[in-house]
C-alpha cells in the first residue's frame, strides 16, 4: 500500500492508498465538458476508422466527473508531476552528458 500526506488549510492527514483495480488504461485523447459546477473528462486511446462509413470515431473507455474545485486540484497535481518529471529528466540528461 502507498502512503500519501494530505494537507488542506492547517490540517494534515496521512492516508493509505488501496487500489480497487490495478489495471491501467492508456489514454491519448480527451474530451472535456465543463459547466459552473462540474467538469467531465472523457478518455480515449485514440480514433478508429468506422467500417460502416469510413468516418473516424473516438471510442471513450472511461468517463470521470469532478467538481470544479476537484478539477483545479487535479490540474495542479498533474502540473506538479510534470514539472518534477521535467526537472528529473533535465538532471539525468546533464549527468549523461558529463559521463560521456
Amino acid at each position: 500500500m502507498s502512503m500519501i500526506n494530505l494537507s488542506e488549510n492547517k490540517y494534515s492527514q496521512q492516508l493509505k492508498l488501496r487500489y480497487e483495480q490495478t489495471t491501467a488504461l492508456y489514454a491519448s485523447q480527451f474530451v472535456i465538458t465543463a459547466n459552473g459546477d462540474e467538469v467531465i473528462v472523457n478518455f480515449s486511446s485514440g480514433s478508429l476508422p468506422d467500417s460502416a462509413n469510413g468516418d473516424s470515431i473516438l471510442p471513450i473507455h472511461t468517463r470521470i466527473a469532478l467538481t470544479a474545485n476537484g478539477a483545479k486540484k487535479l490540474a495542479n497535481l498533474i502540473n506538479q508531476a510534470l514539472s518534477a518529471n521535467i526537472a528529473t529528466q533535465g538532471m539525468n540528461e546533464a549527468k549523461s552528458h558529463t559521463l560521456n
